[in-house]
């Protein structure tokens, strides 16, 4: 029943491909071919993602954070996409609510929902105890839906990576992994609840500006969550606030997403203006935690530096820190990206405030790296969504706000942080004895290089890499050989069996014509293909 339910879910996939024009935007996005990128292809693109449900409006969402594989008009389509759909019938919310939790848990639920995404609905309700909340319960069956459509793209990316150089360039299987590590976060809600609690203590600091409304426990499951309730409106172009009040809050929200970034390492990856309200209080409420960004130390620290690079106009410092960030090869033009970006990167300093975009810088740098074959990990392109839809929501409270600025005033303090964790006792216990450790082993490693070198029982090995290219060149030189070989042996024996057999003989001048003839148009149809 699996497997057929995958060949159904394939099946509707192929046909939905089909009729979103697939084939046009592989080529207007340069996977096969080079198209001109149309608004026109980018919307039933984005149509197509919407229609085929949960899992393909996740990747379109994480696809929008990848100006480098995908045009700009692309990446603005994706940007409208809806995860809003019919809601599910109140009795099967109820019956989740009533399985997981009790009703018993609650004085009203209210049927109508606020709100009705693909993974989950949201019902206003009153506890018991007179608390005003909110119940975010998974629609049921999308797990399963959600695995079925994971299956399929674990799928495509094994096999696309294994036939061609740009798709492990591209990193096709770690976008697949991110995207599933993304959805999985977000159908399981208890990971949802500690994620709020999480973010809730990073904000801290700023919590007269921001906060995280609070998780209602124990009323948390896999499946169902209870928030308290926060009433608001979604930050508009025009908000209702003093210049100098709407000023500090776009200040505090872009520093606030710098320092998760930069100094914890852990930040709310989807700022988008859904889930930001403004509150009748004048503070910032910050919603859904389904998705978070989580750096490793070395990750965060060199993100850090790098930012700080950036707003600093250090261009052979950004081109450092991103060559130490990502996978490169014998092919990648890393010169190459230098002087490009030593050419860019003064276009974002030294401009009036309204053409100064952060995200737009961090989506140029994407860009270079993938056309000078740097393969930059799949957590710069989240770090730099986030920020850029954080920076478009501080600018709709201040358009004046000057995110270079922002990022240069908190370099300063995002070092010194640096340097106080660097500074711990632990940390510089654990970094010593990492350091001490190799050391104090040099000694007899020598003593054994000496030794072996000494009794002449030295071995060298050596293993060739990035040799796809020759060997490929090699396999055609061959193929192309034994092929005219052939030919030229139809012919002498063609011409030998004319005395014998008429008939044989022009058999072989017909076989060694088409060989030939095909062997010619391989070779111009492809140079070196063959």
């Amino acid at each position: 029943m699996a497997d057929q339910g995958k060949f159904s879910r394939a099946v509707e996939v192929t046909r939905a491909a089909h009729r979103g024009h697939l084939l046009r935007v592989l080529r207007e996005v340069g996977v096969v071919g080079e198209v001109e990128a149309t608004p026109e292809a980018a919307r039933r693109f984005r149509e197509t993602l919407e229609g085929l449900g949960t899992t393909f409006v996740k990747l379109g969402q994480l696809l929008s954070s990848r100006p480098d594989l995908l045009p700009d008009v692309y990446i603005d389509e994706l940007g409208k996409l809806v995860d809003d759909v019919p809601p599910v019938p109140f009795a099967a919310i109820r019956e989740v609510i009533a399985r997981e939790l009790g009703l018993e848990q609650f004085a009203t639920i209210d049927e109508q929902p606020l709100a009705s995404a693909s993974i989950a609905q949201i019902h206003r309700a009153l506890t018991t105890g007179g608390r005003d909340v909110v119940v975010k319960v998974r629609r049921p069956g999308i797990e399963e839906q959600v695995e079925l459509d994971l299956s399929l793209f674990r799928r495509t990316a094994r096999l696309a990576e294994r036939r061609s150089g740009t798709a492990r360039l591209l990193q096709l299987r770690a976008l697949t992994d991110e995207l599933e590590q993304h959805l999985r976060a977000e159908l399981d809600f208890e990971e949802e609840a500690h994620n709020s609690e999480l973010i809730a203590e990073v904000i801290e600091e700023y919590r007269d500006d921001l906060f995280v409304p609070r998780v209602v426990r124990p009323l948390v499951t896999p499946e169902v969550l209870v928030l308290e309730r926060v009433d608001g409106v979604k930050v508009a172009d025009d908000p209702d606030l003093e210049p100098e009040r709407a000023a500090r809050l776009a200040r505090v929200l872009f520093r606030a997403y710098i320092r998760q970034v930069t100094v914890k390492g852990v930040y709310h990856a989807d700022p988008h203006r859904g889930n930001v309200l403004l509150t009748p209080d004048g503070r910032l409420a910050l919603l859904d935690f389904g998705l978070i960004g989580r750096l490793d130390d070395d990750t965060r620290t060199s993100l850090a530096l790098l930012l700080l690079a950036v707003a600093q106009n250090r261009a052979d410092d950004v081109a450092d820190l991103i060559l130490s960030l990502s996978l490169t090869t014998a092919d990648s033009d890393e010169a190459g990206f230098v002087h490009d970006l030593r050419r860019k990167l003064p276009r974002y300093h030294w401009r009036p405030l309204a053409g100064i975009r952060t995200g737009e810088g961090l989506a140029d740098l994407q860009r270079l790296c993938l056309e000078h074959g740097i393969a930059l990990p799949t957590s710069f392109a989240l770090v730099g969504k986030t920020l850029s839809q954080a920076e478009s929501i501080a600018r709709s409270l201040d358009p004046t706000l000057d995110p270079v600025e922002v990022l240069r005033s908190e370099g300063w303090k995002v070092l010194a942080a640096e340097g106080e964790r660097r500074l711990e006792p632990s940390q510089v216990l654990a970094f010593a004895f990492t350091q001490l450790v190799p050391l104090a082993r040099m000694p007899r490693r020598l003593a054994q290089l000496v030794d072996k070198v000494e009794t002449g029982s030295l071995k060298v090995g050596i293993a060739p890499v990035q040799l796809e290219d020759f060997e490929h060149l090699l396999r055609s030189t061959a193929n192309r050989i034994g092929a005219a070989l052939i030919i030229a042996a139809l012919l002498v024996s063609s011409a030998l069996m004319a005395r014998v057999s008429h008939g044989l003989a022009v058999a072989g001048f017909v076989v060694a014509c088409v060989l030939a003839g095909y062997m010619i148009w391989r070779i111009f149809r492809t140079p070196g293909g063959l």
